[in-house]
């Protein structure tokens, strides 16, 4: 079987590390990148035997690219502290790692929870945005300050286990989570040469809104889908263009 490390990218994520870290237990080794927490992050994560290195924070493709630096073997497993490799996940790995895999780079379903309600519609599930496993010497994050995508060399493959993840705790902690990302995704905009215009603080939350609830189906996720719709519309994607305007203005 090939040796497999799993990186764990952390910031005051005490609640969730050891879960996190149990779930990927089977790896050779795991490795927390963490961006000094203030909190018991890196006591539990090194007590429960992970390599902590602590890094500073500065956008996602920097630090995920200094996660890859890190690990010692070759495969690697991505999480972040508040996801969880399922049991079928889990095995499907360990498959892969056994046999002489034809892939590069393995892509898994992320099923999210939100709030009191797995998602299973609004353009959620099944998100194959992640990739779990994959060669980082065929392998590198993009230099995107969020959301960051992956360039790669081979194929692609996906498996059919979940990553579990469990993004927000609360309303109160959706809007602090979304006050970083908000920050990040309009500062890539003005890097990449979007302009603001009035129109986005109109349209854009509405054609999300369109998206989430009514053609990706989030009307199926009951009161709790149309409470996330909602606010991704007219909160994440409204405050986004606002900062746009807002670098906007402090760069003429």
């Amino acid at each position: 079987m090939k040796k497999v490390s799993a990186y764990i990218l952390t910031k005051n994520e005490e609640k969730h590390i050891k879960e996190c870290i149990e779930s990927v237990k089977f790896a050779d080794e795991i490795v927390v990148i963490d961006a000094f927490s203030s909190d018991s992050t890196v006591d539990i994560a090194k007590n429960m035997g992970a390599n902590v290195i602590q890094n500073k924070f500065e956008y996602f493709g920097q630090q995920r690219n200094f996660a890859l630096e890190q690990c010692s073997y070759d495969w690697v497993i991505c999480l972040d502290a508040d996801e969880r490799i399922s049991p079928e996940l889990k095995t499907e790995i360990e498959e892969q790692l056994k046999n002489n895999s034809e892939g590069d780079i393995f892509i898994a379903p992320r099923k999210s929870k939100f709030i009191n309600k797995w998602i299973t519609h609004s353009g959620w599930y099944p998100d194959y945005r992640h990739p779990v496993l994959f060669n980082k010497t065929k392998a590198k994050y993009k230099d995107q300050l969020v959301h960051e995508d992956i360039d790669y060399t081979g194929k692609k493959y996906y498996f059919k286990g979940d990553i579990y993840h469990y993004p927000y705790e609360s309303i109160k902690h959706f809007v602090a989570k979304s006050d970083l990302y908000t920050d990040l995704r309009a500062k890539e905009m003005f890097k990449k040469g979007k302009k603001f215009k009035v129109i986005n603080l109109f349209a854009n939350p509405s054609v999300m809104f369109i998206k989430m609830y009514f053609i990706k189906r989030g009307f199926l996720d009951g009161l709790t889908g149309l409470i996330l719709a909602m606010l991704y519309s007219y909160f994440y994607t409204l405050m986004k263009y606002i900062k746009l305007w807002e670098i906007e203005e402090r760069n003429k």
